[in-house]
Protein backbone atom coordinates (compact mmCIF):
# COMPACT_ATOMS: atom_id res chain seq x y z
CA UNK A 1 0.00 0.00 0.00
CA UNK A 2 2.83 2.19 0.70
CA UNK A 3 4.19 1.98 -2.98
CA UNK A 4 0.99 2.80 -4.26
CA UNK A 5 0.59 5.75 -2.44
CA UNK A 6 4.05 6.71 -2.85
CA UNK A 7 3.63 6.17 -6.90
CA UNK A 8 -0.16 7.72 -6.65
CA UNK A 9 1.25 11.23 -5.42
CA UNK A 10 4.50 11.17 -7.84
CA UNK A 11 2.57 10.79 -10.80
CA UNK A 12 0.06 14.15 -9.48
CA UNK A 13 3.49 16.42 -9.54
CA UNK A 14 4.30 16.09 -5.52
CA UNK A 15 6.91 15.32 -3.83
CA UNK A 16 7.24 12.29 -1.91
CA UNK A 17 8.79 11.64 1.74
CA UNK A 18 7.93 8.44 3.28
CA UNK A 19 9.04 6.97 6.65
CA UNK A 20 9.52 3.60 7.83
CA UNK A 21 11.63 1.53 9.99
CA UNK A 22 10.75 -2.39 8.71
CA UNK A 23 12.18 -4.90 6.26
CA UNK A 24 8.75 -4.43 4.37
CA UNK A 25 9.45 -0.80 4.33
CA UNK A 26 12.34 -0.70 2.36
CA UNK A 27 10.73 -0.71 -1.14
CA UNK A 28 8.37 1.91 -0.94
CA UNK A 29 11.56 3.87 1.15
CA UNK A 30 13.78 3.93 -2.05
CA UNK A 31 10.72 4.70 -4.02
CA UNK A 32 10.10 8.05 -2.54
CA UNK A 33 11.79 11.03 -3.49
CA UNK A 34 12.80 11.27 0.32
CA UNK A 35 13.58 7.94 1.98
CA UNK A 36 13.45 8.89 5.47
CA UNK A 37 14.46 5.56 7.86
CA UNK A 38 14.13 5.59 11.95
CA UNK A 39 17.87 5.51 13.64
CA UNK A 40 16.68 3.69 16.67
CA UNK A 41 14.40 1.04 15.46
CA UNK A 42 14.98 1.27 12.14
CA UNK A 43 16.79 -2.25 10.24
CA UNK A 44 19.57 -2.10 8.68
CA UNK A 45 18.11 -2.51 5.05
CA UNK A 46 15.65 -0.13 5.46
CA UNK A 47 18.32 2.60 6.88
CA UNK A 48 20.13 1.95 3.76
CA UNK A 49 17.63 2.50 1.21
CA UNK A 50 16.58 6.14 2.93
CA UNK A 51 18.08 9.48 2.01
CA UNK A 52 17.96 10.12 5.29
CA UNK A 53 18.09 8.79 8.87
CA UNK A 54 16.41 10.02 12.11
CA UNK A 55 18.74 9.74 15.11
CA UNK A 56 16.25 10.25 17.59
CA UNK A 57 12.82 8.47 15.81
CA UNK A 58 11.25 11.75 16.48
CA UNK A 59 9.37 13.00 13.04
CA UNK A 60 9.14 16.79 14.64
CA UNK A 61 12.63 16.78 13.44
CA UNK A 62 12.12 16.25 9.82
CA UNK A 63 9.63 19.36 9.76
CA UNK A 64 12.70 21.21 11.69
CA UNK A 65 15.10 20.06 9.11
CA UNK A 66 12.72 20.97 6.09
CA UNK A 67 12.49 24.13 7.54
CA UNK A 68 15.90 25.12 7.47
CA UNK A 69 16.57 23.82 4.60
CA UNK A 70 14.10 26.05 3.16
CA UNK A 71 15.50 28.67 5.22
CA UNK A 72 19.17 28.28 3.87
CA UNK A 73 17.56 27.62 0.27
CA UNK A 74 15.80 31.43 0.67
CA UNK A 75 18.79 33.34 1.85
CA UNK A 76 20.77 31.65 -0.92
CA UNK A 77 18.33 33.09 -3.47
CA UNK A 78 17.72 36.62 -1.36
CA UNK A 79 22.08 36.69 -1.47
CA UNK A 80 22.06 36.18 -5.29
CA UNK A 81 18.89 38.62 -6.17
CA UNK A 82 20.97 41.86 -4.12
CA UNK A 83 23.90 41.06 -5.76
CA UNK A 84 22.72 40.98 -9.30
CA UNK A 85 20.11 43.51 -8.87
CA UNK A 86 22.59 45.65 -7.81
CA UNK A 87 25.57 45.00 -9.82
CA UNK A 88 23.50 44.82 -12.61
CA UNK A 89 22.08 48.36 -12.18
CA UNK A 90 25.33 49.63 -12.34
CA UNK A 91 25.99 47.66 -15.71
CA UNK A 92 22.86 49.63 -16.72
CA UNK A 93 23.95 52.67 -15.61
CA UNK A 94 26.50 52.63 -17.52
CA UNK A 95 24.88 51.56 -20.42
CA UNK A 96 22.77 54.66 -20.69
CA UNK A 97 25.97 56.56 -20.78
CA UNK A 98 27.46 54.67 -23.37
CA UNK A 99 24.52 54.48 -25.50
CA UNK A 100 23.82 58.42 -25.45
CA UNK A 101 27.88 59.44 -25.69
CA UNK A 102 27.91 60.74 -22.41
CA UNK A 103 30.81 61.48 -20.03
CA UNK A 104 30.50 58.56 -17.15
CA UNK A 105 28.49 58.87 -13.98
CA UNK A 106 30.94 57.66 -11.59
CA UNK A 107 34.54 57.44 -11.88
CA UNK A 108 37.00 54.16 -11.19
CA UNK A 109 37.06 55.04 -7.57
CA UNK A 110 33.71 55.51 -6.70
CA UNK A 111 33.00 52.21 -8.84
CA UNK A 112 35.27 50.64 -6.22
CA UNK A 113 33.79 52.08 -3.25
CA UNK A 114 30.45 51.55 -4.31
CA UNK A 115 31.38 47.97 -4.13
CA UNK A 116 32.74 47.74 -0.86
CA UNK A 117 30.24 49.30 0.84
CA UNK A 118 27.02 48.71 -0.55
CA UNK A 119 28.01 45.42 -1.63
CA UNK A 120 29.90 43.50 0.85
CA UNK A 121 28.01 44.12 4.50
CA UNK A 122 24.23 43.84 3.55
CA UNK A 123 25.18 40.76 1.18
CA UNK A 124 26.62 39.02 4.10
CA UNK A 125 23.64 40.01 6.37
CA UNK A 126 20.85 38.41 4.06
CA UNK A 127 23.03 34.66 4.91
CA UNK A 128 21.76 35.51 8.73
CA UNK A 129 17.75 36.53 7.72
CA UNK A 130 15.57 34.34 9.68
CA UNK A 131 12.93 32.20 7.89
CA UNK A 132 9.95 34.13 6.62
CA UNK A 133 6.72 33.67 8.01
CA UNK A 134 4.81 31.64 5.59
CA UNK A 135 8.01 29.25 4.69
CA UNK A 136 6.40 26.41 5.79
CA UNK A 137 2.71 26.43 4.47
CA UNK A 138 4.91 26.77 0.32
CA UNK A 139 4.13 23.89 -1.55
CA UNK A 140 7.40 22.04 -2.69
CA UNK A 141 9.54 23.63 -5.22
CA UNK A 142 10.32 22.14 -8.70
CA UNK A 143 13.56 19.98 -7.88
CA UNK A 144 14.44 20.69 -12.12
CA UNK A 145 14.25 24.05 -11.58
CA UNK A 146 17.32 26.57 -10.57
CA UNK A 147 17.60 28.87 -7.68
CA UNK A 148 17.00 31.87 -10.22
CA UNK A 149 13.79 30.94 -12.48
CA UNK A 150 12.01 33.02 -15.17
CA UNK A 151 9.80 34.62 -11.62
CA UNK A 152 12.86 35.83 -9.95
CA UNK A 153 14.83 36.52 -13.12
CA UNK A 154 11.91 39.12 -14.09
CA UNK A 155 12.10 40.58 -10.63
CA UNK A 156 15.66 41.21 -10.47
CA UNK A 157 15.73 42.83 -13.77
CA UNK A 158 12.93 45.44 -13.23
CA UNK A 159 14.74 46.47 -9.34
CA UNK A 160 17.99 46.97 -11.58
CA UNK A 161 16.45 48.91 -14.28
CA UNK A 162 14.26 51.11 -11.73
CA UNK A 163 17.73 51.42 -9.86
CA UNK A 164 19.52 52.77 -12.68
CA UNK A 165 16.60 54.68 -14.14
CA UNK A 166 16.50 56.75 -10.77
CA UNK A 167 20.60 57.19 -10.97
CA UNK A 168 20.91 58.40 -14.12
CA UNK A 169 18.02 60.77 -14.02
CA UNK A 170 19.41 62.53 -10.78
CA UNK A 171 22.98 62.80 -13.15
CA UNK A 172 21.20 63.86 -16.09
CA UNK A 173 19.38 66.80 -13.91
CA UNK A 174 22.71 67.62 -12.32
CA UNK A 175 24.42 68.35 -15.55
CA UNK A 176 22.07 69.49 -17.66
CA UNK A 177 20.45 71.89 -15.05
CA UNK A 178 21.66 73.96 -12.10
CA UNK A 179 21.23 70.92 -9.94
CA UNK A 180 24.57 69.88 -10.09
CA UNK A 181 25.40 73.02 -8.04
CA UNK A 182 23.21 73.41 -5.88
CA UNK A 183 23.44 69.67 -5.07
CA UNK A 184 26.88 70.62 -3.29
CA UNK A 185 26.85 71.94 0.29
CA UNK A 186 28.95 74.99 -1.14
CA UNK A 187 26.51 75.82 -3.77
CA UNK A 188 27.58 78.66 -6.19
CA UNK A 189 25.04 80.70 -8.06
CA UNK A 190 25.18 83.10 -11.18
CA UNK A 191 25.09 82.60 -14.50
CA UNK A 192 27.51 80.09 -15.10
CA UNK A 193 26.14 77.68 -12.64
CA UNK A 194 26.72 75.11 -14.94
CA UNK A 195 27.80 74.01 -18.37
CA UNK A 196 26.98 71.00 -20.43
CA UNK A 197 30.31 69.57 -21.12
CA UNK A 198 29.64 65.75 -20.48
CA UNK A 199 29.16 64.82 -24.24
CA UNK A 200 32.44 63.12 -25.73
CA UNK A 201 31.87 64.30 -29.03
CA UNK A 202 32.95 61.08 -30.39
CA UNK A 203 36.04 61.53 -28.59
CA UNK A 204 37.23 58.09 -27.68
CA UNK A 205 40.05 58.87 -25.47
CA UNK A 206 37.86 61.22 -23.35
CA UNK A 207 38.58 60.07 -19.39
CA UNK A 208 35.77 60.39 -17.35
CA UNK A 209 38.10 60.72 -14.28
CA UNK A 210 39.75 63.94 -15.80
CA UNK A 211 36.16 65.89 -16.19
CA UNK A 212 36.04 67.28 -12.43
CA UNK A 213 34.10 70.73 -13.42
CA UNK A 214 32.25 71.60 -10.55
CA UNK A 215 28.68 71.03 -11.77
CA UNK A 216 30.06 67.61 -12.87
CA UNK A 217 31.30 66.37 -9.17
CA UNK A 218 28.20 67.95 -7.94
CA UNK A 219 26.13 65.61 -10.81
CA UNK A 220 28.20 62.61 -10.01
CA UNK A 221 28.46 62.99 -6.17
CA UNK A 222 24.55 63.30 -6.14
CA UNK A 223 23.96 60.38 -8.24
CA UNK A 224 26.32 58.09 -6.18
CA UNK A 225 24.91 58.90 -3.07
CA UNK A 226 21.34 58.01 -4.95
CA UNK A 227 22.55 54.67 -6.00
CA UNK A 228 23.89 53.73 -3.01
CA UNK A 229 20.77 54.58 -0.46
CA UNK A 230 19.12 52.90 -2.90
CA UNK A 231 21.09 49.94 -3.12
CA UNK A 232 20.97 49.73 0.91
CA UNK A 233 17.29 49.87 0.59
CA UNK A 234 17.45 47.29 -1.72
CA UNK A 235 18.55 45.03 0.81
CA UNK A 236 15.74 44.83 3.52
CA UNK A 237 13.57 44.64 0.11
CA UNK A 238 15.47 41.05 -0.79
CA UNK A 239 14.44 40.07 2.56
CA UNK A 240 11.32 38.60 0.38
CA UNK A 241 10.73 38.01 -3.07
CA UNK A 242 6.96 38.85 -3.09
CA UNK A 243 6.25 39.86 0.57
CA UNK A 244 5.55 43.05 1.22
CA UNK A 245 8.40 44.81 3.15
CA UNK A 246 5.80 46.29 5.85
CA UNK A 247 5.19 42.31 6.57
CA UNK A 248 9.28 41.56 6.75
CA UNK A 249 9.48 44.40 8.76
CA UNK A 250 13.78 45.36 8.63
CA UNK A 251 14.00 44.46 12.51
CA UNK A 252 13.70 40.89 12.41
CA UNK A 253 17.46 40.47 11.23
CA UNK A 254 19.61 42.64 13.37
CA UNK A 255 22.87 41.89 11.21
CA UNK A 256 21.06 43.59 8.07
CA UNK A 257 20.28 46.57 10.67
CA UNK A 258 23.78 46.97 11.77
CA UNK A 259 25.34 45.87 8.12
CA UNK A 260 23.40 48.74 6.71
CA UNK A 261 24.31 51.38 9.25
CA UNK A 262 28.56 50.51 8.74
CA UNK A 263 27.49 50.61 5.27
CA UNK A 264 25.82 54.08 5.28
CA UNK A 265 28.27 55.42 7.82
CA UNK A 266 31.20 54.63 5.57
CA UNK A 267 29.46 56.62 3.02
CA UNK A 268 28.92 59.79 4.46
CA UNK A 269 32.80 59.61 5.88
CA UNK A 270 33.06 59.10 2.08
CA UNK A 271 31.28 62.45 1.25
CA UNK A 272 32.51 64.72 4.36
CA UNK A 273 35.75 63.63 5.80
CA UNK A 274 38.38 65.97 3.88
CA UNK A 275 41.08 64.09 2.19
CA UNK A 276 39.37 61.36 2.53
CA UNK A 277 36.15 62.72 -0.07
CA UNK A 278 39.68 64.15 -2.42
CA UNK A 279 40.89 60.43 -2.74
CA UNK A 280 37.27 59.22 -3.60
CA UNK A 281 36.30 62.22 -6.23
CA UNK A 282 33.57 62.87 -3.67
CA UNK A 283 31.99 66.04 -3.39
CA UNK A 284 30.42 67.22 -0.21
CA UNK A 285 26.46 67.34 -0.63
CA UNK A 286 23.87 69.81 0.89
CA UNK A 287 20.78 69.47 2.04
CA UNK A 288 18.93 69.34 -1.72
CA UNK A 289 20.90 66.33 -2.79
CA UNK A 290 19.56 64.48 0.57
CA UNK A 291 15.99 65.24 -0.43
CA UNK A 292 16.35 63.70 -3.50
CA UNK A 293 17.87 61.11 -2.04
CA UNK A 294 14.57 60.61 0.32
CA UNK A 295 12.15 61.02 -2.52
CA UNK A 296 14.66 58.07 -4.61
CA UNK A 297 14.07 55.71 -1.36
CA UNK A 298 10.14 56.52 -0.79
CA UNK A 299 9.70 55.83 -4.83
CA UNK A 300 11.81 52.58 -4.85
CA UNK A 301 9.77 51.17 -2.06
CA UNK A 302 6.47 52.37 -3.83
CA UNK A 303 7.70 50.29 -6.83
CA UNK A 304 8.79 47.51 -4.87
CA UNK A 305 5.31 46.93 -3.53
CA UNK A 306 3.61 47.54 -6.67
CA UNK A 307 5.80 44.52 -8.05
CA UNK A 308 5.54 42.21 -5.14
CA UNK A 309 1.52 42.97 -5.61
CA UNK A 310 1.58 42.02 -8.75
CA UNK A 311 3.77 38.77 -8.15
CA UNK A 312 1.34 37.91 -5.52
CA UNK A 313 -1.82 37.83 -7.79
CA UNK A 314 -0.09 35.98 -10.29
CA UNK A 315 0.82 33.03 -7.95
CA UNK A 316 -2.84 33.14 -6.30
CA UNK A 317 -3.77 32.57 -9.42
CA UNK A 318 -1.23 30.01 -10.57
CA UNK A 319 -2.22 27.94 -7.15
CA UNK A 320 -5.50 27.79 -8.01
CA UNK A 321 -5.02 26.66 -11.14
CA UNK A 322 -2.64 23.64 -9.97
CA UNK A 323 -5.32 22.85 -7.48
CA UNK A 324 -7.58 22.42 -10.05
CA UNK A 325 -5.52 20.06 -12.16
CA UNK A 326 -5.01 17.97 -8.68
CA UNK A 327 -8.75 17.88 -8.00
CA UNK A 328 -8.98 16.57 -11.71
CA UNK A 329 -6.44 14.16 -11.47
CA UNK A 330 -7.67 12.62 -8.11
CA UNK A 331 -11.59 12.40 -9.36
CA UNK A 332 -10.21 10.60 -12.22
CA UNK A 333 -7.85 8.26 -9.90
CA UNK A 334 -10.88 7.18 -7.61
Amino acid sequence: NKIKIVRALQQGGHIVAMTGDGVNDAAAVKGADIGVAMGLGGTDITKQAADMVLMDDNFSTIVAAVEEGRRIFDNILKFILYLLSCNSAEIILFLYAAVLNLDLPFTTIMILWANIIADVPPSLSLGMDPAERDIMRRPPRNPRSGVLTRRTTLVLTVQAFFMATVTFAVFLAGVLTPFGRLALRDAGSGSDAYVASIFHQGDPEANADDNQTPHIAGARSAAFGVLTVLQLNQAFLSRSVDASVFRTGIRANPWMVGAVLLSFGLYVLGVYVPGLNDWLELAPLGWRAWLVMLGAVVLQVAFSELTKLVLRVAARRRQRGTNEEEQQFYGQNQ
